[in-house]
């Protein structure tokens, strides 16, 4: 996996367990992620994955991302007194619009060959 659940912990001075599950279930789907925004297979040495230099760095951004939205993506502000909603500016199309300039731009995208 491109982290560990102690490394996110440890990185965003997470103390307790009562966010590990949550942590665990998001390693994966970040991981997948940050696979579909590159647009390129982590490369292999035999049997083991060989992550980019800064992956890990990234993922643990993503999955801080998703711990501190709550399922809110992309809402910048919101205001109560006559209701009010700003949006951050879309990065892209598709998954890497989802998270903020400042995550995705870690990663090294490759451009489509065929």
């Amino acid at each position: 996996m491109i982290t560990s659940l102690e490394s996110v912990k440890l990185i965003l001075g997470i103390t307790t367990d009562s966010k590990d599950a949550l942590i665990s279930a998001l390693i994966p789907i970040v991981e997948a992620d940050y696979l579909l925004i590159r647009n390129r297979a982590f490369d292999l040495d035999g049997e083991e994955t060989v992550y980019p230099v800064g992956a890990e760095g990234v993922a643990i951004r993503m999955i801080a991302y998703h711990l501190n939205t709550q399922g809110q993506y992309g809402i910048a502000s919101e205001s109560l007194s006559r209701h009010s909603i700003s949006y951050q500016q879309a990065n892209g199309i598709g998954l890497s619009a989802m998270y903020p300039t400042a995550i995705t731009a870690g990663i090294v995208k490759y451009a489509d060959f065929i």
